[in-house]
């Protein structure tokens, strides 16, 4: 492999030049500033997406490496998170869910910025990294040298939002509802239940100050911390996690005026995918909750129109207002003289549906739902490069580490995807593939192995795992999708003839994986 070629070359030069040559490595150790972004797709215009304004983001991407084929391991928060943080695939963090620490169901693993912190790092972080409902106290305290902080200085001329709203007749409305629950006699989890059951909007349009929402202030406290971190001896990891696009969505209205509503596109495939079985989809419950959102909708069911764009509408306001927050930090660290010494990492903790095969949100192993954005710059990275092979998210941190001089950590599912951070279109890796996994109800899981060109998936009864032996009686569906020809997944091709052997040789590759983490155990 080219890889082992450029460590043997790497390794005779620095015995050749000696001293002086681990004098300069030891210098090349490189701050990491790592960007997440809640429910990102790869709705961008470094992307194709044409009709999107997000010229940060745009900026970053050509500073470095663009992913076109990046892939989460579970495409829901608590799990992709985990993951990416111990660059672990879920059955091994044991988290598949909202709830589940893996401090508790893996306590054998570290987080990655744990392990920064023994590798003379100073870690810290601000918003959303792990979900907070599956992580330990101080958002993972273990993972920071410098605490993790939420804050909470938002614009005074807007006052603090009501959950998330910031519109006056909202907030109004919010309180009434809270002094009926007091009066009701309901504890504060109850009044917050109380409060959303009788009112949740989906969408927010009001004219703020980026400070008036979580994400504008995440913004300015993160770049205290680098101006900070930049005067310390240590080099820094610093995390910083945006909640938008999440619903509701909510941005100021300056960011909402970007776009005509009436000239938005919608999904273009709005059915049902053609032989493909049904625990490949959801009825799209985490929209539902919303007060504003048709309760009765179910699998295959559309929503109105009108309804359509306005949350297409919203998420690509909340889209731009995250860009807008990004190019704050890009220019704090240009201003620093910081761009020489610091790895930028961009990733999205799954994708989205907005109304293809009539979903919405995340929460299977589609396109739309395991496909992220994944974006890298700094000292060791090309410049304004696209990577089309596929990769996974758990592959970050191992080539964080490479990148910047840090010993990996030997037991690890990611790869360090360094040879495809050149010039050289002739630089790979030796796994072309991406995998993704999505559970049904109590005791099924489905496995969804992504190539190139093609999708394969298999769906698994009796709670199987990777981590115990391989049953193909367990087998209760299987789907293939070809994007070469059918970039929508408008047909499931597996009982397709054309498609026989390609099937033999997907579902080989995909058994090895499977049959080689229970191996690992």
């Amino acid at each position: 492999m080219k890889l082992n070629n450029y460590i043997i070359t790497l390794l005779f030069i620095s015995s050749f030049l000696g001293l002086k040559a681990q004098q300069k490595s030891e210098k090349t150790v490189q701050n990491i500033l790592f960007i997440a972004v809640d429910d990102l797709k790869p709705l961008l215009s470094i992307y194709g997406e044409t009709q999107m304004h997000t010229p940060n983001m745009d900026k970053l991407a050509k500073m470095g490496v663009t992913f076109t084929n990046a892939h989460v391991q579970q495409a829901v928060c608590g799990p992709s998170r985990a993951s990416i943080m111990t660059a672990m695939y879920p059955d091994h963090t044991r988290v598949w869910d909202l709830h589940t620490d893996f401090r508790q169901s893996s306590p054998d693993l570290i987080s990655m910025p744990e392990y920064l912190i023994s590798q003379g790092y100073e870690t810290t972080a601000i918003g959303k990294i792990f979900h907070k409902g599956s992580s330990s106290k101080g958002h993972d305290g273990k993972s920071w040298s410098f605490p993790h902080l939420i804050p909470d200085n938002f614009d005074p001329n807007f006052g603090e939002p009501f959950f998330s709203y910031q519109n006056p007749a909202t907030k109004k409305r919010m309180t009434a509802l809270k002094k009926q629950a007091v009066l009701k006699g309901k504890k504060k989890g109850a009044q917050r239940s109380f409060i959303l059951k009788n009112l949740k909007p989906s969408t927010e349009c009001v004219d703020v100050s980026d400070e008036a929402y979580q994400d504008g202030i995440y913004t300015i406290e993160a770049i205290k911390r680098i101006k900070k971190l930049s005067k310390g001896t240590k080099p820094f990891f610093l995390a910083i996690g945006y909640q938008k696009p999440h619903l509701p969505f909510v941005a100021p209205k300056k960011y909402w005026d970007l776009y005509k509503r009436e000239e938005i596109k919608l999904a273009d495939f709005q059915e049902l995918s053609e032989g493909t079985p049904k625990l490949s989809y959801h009825s799209f419950g985490e929209l539902r909750s919303y007060t504003d959102i048709d309760k009765k909708l179910k699998i295959g069911d559309k929503l109105p129109e009108n309804k359509q764009r306005e949350l297409i509408h919203g998420y690509m306001a909340c889209v731009s207002y995250i860009d807008a927050q990004i190019g704050k930090l890009l220019n704090a660290l240009e201003e620093l003289q910081l761009f020489d010494n610091t790895l930028i990492v961009l990733w999205g903790d799954h994708g989205y549906h907005l109304g293809d095969h009539t979903e919405w949100c995340k929460h299977s192993n589609f396109e739309q739902a395991t496909r992220i954005p994944l974006l890298l710059s700094g000292p060791g990275i090309a410049i304004n490069q696209k990577v089309n092979n596929p990769v996974n998210l758990v592959d970050v941190f191992p080539t964080l580490f490479d990148l910047s001089g840090v010993p990996t950590p030997t037991k690890l599912d990611g790869k360090t995807l360094r040879p495809l951070l050149d010039n050289n279109d002739n630089t790979s890796i030796d796994i072309d593939y991406a995998i993704s996994q999505y559970p049904r109800q109590k005791d099924k899981m489905g496995y969804s192995l992504r190539t190139e060109r093609y999708r394969y998936t298999e769906w698994y009864s009796n709670g199987y795992k990777s981590y115990k032996p391989y049953d193909e009686a367990n087998i209760v569906g299987r789907e293939l999708y070809d994007y070469e020809t059918d970039p929508l997944e408008t047909k499931n091709l597996i009982k397709d003839v054309t498609y026989h052997k390609e099937v033999i040789r997907l579902k080989q590759k995909l058994v090895e994986h499977l049959k080689g983490q229970y191996n690992k155990k």
